[in-house]
């Protein structure tokens, strides 16, 4: 990868998939966000189950099936939900997000305090 491919602070990016950047997808996500009320669905979700605080906004629209494994459905408003960055990521574990979720867990968690 060469300097050029890199963002700020020399960070290595993925190109985004061309279909992000279609009208009928920003429709549809507008559409998504619109339906669920600009709120995460997944934080509803454990809200409602008993074991969430306060549900955030949504800044992400998820497609339930992928459409690597289901391209007929891309561009379908029941294959949507809108979720928040943290629960984005969670339904991402393969990017690795859930080991940098832990580590700061447990960086976060431990703490000495001097006397």
């Amino acid at each position: 990868m060469t300097q050029a491919d890199r963002g700020p602070g020399g960070r290595d990016y993925k190109e985004s998939d061309p279909f992000y950047h279609r009208a009928a997808w920003k429709r549809l996500r507008a559409a998504a966000l619109q339906r669920d009320q600009g709120m995460c669905q997944e934080c509803m979700r454990r809200l409602r189950a008993g074991y969430g605080i306060r549900p955030r906004r949504a800044t992400m629209v998820h497609h339930i099936e992928p459409v690597s494994e289901r391209p007929d459905l891309a561009l379908r408003l029941d294959n949507l939900v809108s979720l928040c960055d943290e629960c984005h990521n969670r339904m991402h574990p393969e990017k690795g997000a859930r080991e940098k979720a832990e580590k700061v867990k447990t960086r976060n968690r431990m703490r000495v305090i001097k006397v």
